[in-house]
């Protein structure tokens, strides 16, 4: 699996307004899954399938050999034939970077995985839908 990697350019336009576009920073290798729990919650994002196990919508965890700072963004998970993660399921709908419909993510925060003597194997991030499903690119 791939994922592009977002960063936030900040500049100033003439009145001192701020204004905030975003830039391809790269694609990484991952591996990414939906956020599986036990049990019925009260969570508004979770539904529940035969009363065993909820899926978290708006939760992802992805892996990858590098931590992704919270000040990313993260769109266009995909395998070899499509993106994964899409806004209302459907590739021809606009959301995203493009009109790919790829569904945005905020990193919420990235673990070392280690293995049995210590040694980091890969990073596993915390990746939730961002409120804003559409960046602006520059």
């Amino acid at each position: 699996m791939k994922a592009d990697i977002y960063v936030a350019s900040i500049t100033q336009d003439d009145t001192g307004a701020a204004q905030k576009s975003w830039v391809f920073e790269k694609t990484v290798d991952c591996r990414a899954r939906g956020i599986l729990r036990k049990g019925v919650g009260e969570n508004s994002t979770a539904f529940d399938i035969n009363n065993y196990v909820n899926i978290m919508n708006d939760l992802v965890k992805m892996r990858t050999s590098e931590a992704i700072p919270s000040d990313r963004r993260v769109a266009s998970i995909r395998n070899d034939d499509q993106i994964i993660y899409l806004e209302n399921l459907d590739p021809a709908t606009e959301g995203g970077l493009s009109s790919d419909g790829s569904t945005i993510f905020e990193p919420r925060g990235s673990t070392p995985i280690l293995n049995f003597n210590g040694s980091l194997l890969e990073y596993e991030t915390v990746l939730m839908r961002s409120e804003v499903q559409k960046l602006v690119v520059s």
